[in-house]
């Protein structure tokens, strides 16, 4: 393998390397994201928790059942 084909090899293993990491950095900020509005959503909750469980024993339902399943994917990193 001469040196130019060696250089365009890497380019190409680079090339897909990065197409790898920048798709792992979007799933990676949509977790975060994902994370940020639930605590955020929590903080709501337990701020107006007062209000909410009263409304909850009335209907039969807890705050909790109303919030849709948390889906938890996890990324190792080395």
């Amino acid at each position: 393998m001469s040196s130019t084909e060696r250089i365009s090899f890497l380019q190409e293993k680079l090339q897909e390397i990065r197409k790898y990491y920048m798709s792992l950095k979007s799933e990676v900020a949509t977790i975060d994201r994902r994370r940020k509005r639930l605590k955020k959503k929590d903080r709501e909750v337990s701020h107006t928790g007062a209000s909410m469980s009263s409304a909850s024993s009335d209907t039969g339902m807890s705050p909790s059942s109303s919030s849709p399943p948390q889906n938890v994917l996890a990324v190792e990193c080395r």
